[in-house]
């Protein structure tokens, strides 16, 4: 376990006068046990989804754990484990209760008797409150995902060894993937060997479905975005825009890339917009500019370019999102953040994008590390190379 992280979480119980937290399997369980073998991404107990969507479409709030952090305001943590799980985290050295999933409120009990109020985690936090309903139901159970997420906003120094290691593993596999795209390769095909380099490379998963999209000139697809069917062979004036990552010890990566099979100039010519754009956002980014501004600036690069109408809208201008244990961590980069920062340590994912109707779906992202006096981009596959061959 991370003492130092749990101290200071334990300080911000005492101060809001909660007597504890309970995680399930979630990046907080993670990250206070400081063990990546504690895997939770899309395990079928506890789903998986960060955002609202996420969470209904996957369950997220009706699974039940069968392992659960209990980090008392004072005192030391507990693990109450189901026993066929126990041997699952291997380096926590936290001490664990083992028992049934079927009587886990009798194991949970000793824990929070006599307590008043206990904060409960987002991943399951429905089960969980049933749990403590049933052992006591004068306990009140408020939001305690907002403890980890406070405390995770600015990634320590070894956090950031790790993204720079899943950022780098990442650069080097679009090296990779890109030698493998030639005409008659399909998105599945593709799909398959980002597969098959996470397996090789000793990733616990892969971070999300793969985006591999085709859109090629003036096929009667190409007006619909996400249209391109998986077993769809890439042929000659087709654009690929890439967006994939990785689970490398612990933390993950999002990445994205576009390019272009065949030649045509104005495709490149919004390419080198947009990466223009992107690199122009990357200067503007400095300890204590607003989040918010990020749609602004790209706006106005590829309004100067005659770009501008064709860069992609989210609801509230979204153009990212931090990163770290979560592939999708808070805040996002979007107007409603209208009070954030930019603080040394954050890592965020920019992905802005040019949608053109008929003609290609262009991706720039970049995994970027805030520092003392700017920022830099961890992600740094060659910007240049857009025409494939």
């Amino acid at each position: 376990m991370h003492k130092a992280r749990i101290e200071k979480l334990q300080a911000m119980l005492r101060s809001d006068r909660y007597d504890g937290v309970m995680y399930a399997d979630s990046g907080n369980m993670q990250y206070f046990l400081d063990d990546p073998t504690c895997a939770f991404q899309r395990m079928p107990g506890t789903g998986y989804g960060r955002t609202e969507a996420e969470r209904a479409r996957n369950g997220h709030f009706m699974k039940h754990p069968d392992r659960i952090l209990f980090i008392p305001a004072e005192g030391e943590p507990t693990l109450i484990v189901v026993h066929r799980r126990a041997g699952e985290i291997k380096h926590s050295k936290v001490p664990v209760a083992l028992t049934h999933y079927a009587v886990m409120a009798d194991a949970l009990a000793p824990f929070i008797r006599g307590k008043q109020r206990i904060a409960v985690g987002e991943s399951c936090d429905a089960e969980m409150r049933r749990l403590v309903g049933s052992i006591d139901n004068t306990i009140g159970t408020p939001d305690g995902e907002r403890y980890g997420e406070k405390l995770r906003l600015i990634k320590d120094a070894a956090e950031i060894e790790k993204i720079r290691a899943v950022a780098a593993f990442t650069d080097a596999a679009m090296g990779r993937i890109t030698k493998a795209l030639v005409p008659g390769i399909t998105p599945r095909e593709v799909k398959a060997l980002i597969s098959q380099i996470a397996l090789e490379g000793g990733c616990a998963d892969i971070s999300f479905d793969p985006g591999v999209i085709y859109v090629r000139k003036d096929d009667p697809g190409a007006h619909r975005l996400f249209f391109c069917p998986s077993d769809a062979p890439l042929r000659e004036d087709t654009a690929v825009g890439f967006d994939y990552g990785f689970i490398l010890d612990g933390y993950c990566s999002d990445y994205g890339r576009s390019f272009y099979c065949g030649n045509d100039a104005k495709v490149r010519e919004a390419y080198d917009a947009l990466m223009d754009a992107q690199l122009h956002l990357l200067s503007q980014i400095k300890p204590g500019t607003p989040l918010n501004m990020c749609f602004d600036v790209l706006y106005k690069r590829l309004e100067a370019s005659g770009w501008a109408k064709h860069l992609r809208k989210h609801e509230y201008n979204l153009q990212g999102h931090q990163i770290g244990i979560n592939v999708h961590e808070r805040p996002w980069l979007r107007d409603d953040e209208d009070e954030a920062v930019f603080q040394p340590g954050m890592v965020f994912c920019l992905e802005p994008k040019i949608w053109w109707p008929g003609r290609c779906y262009l991706r720039c992202e970049d995994m970027v590390l805030v520092t003392e006096t700017g920022c830099e981009s961890l992600t740094k596959y060659d910007r240049g190379h857009f025409e494939l061959g």
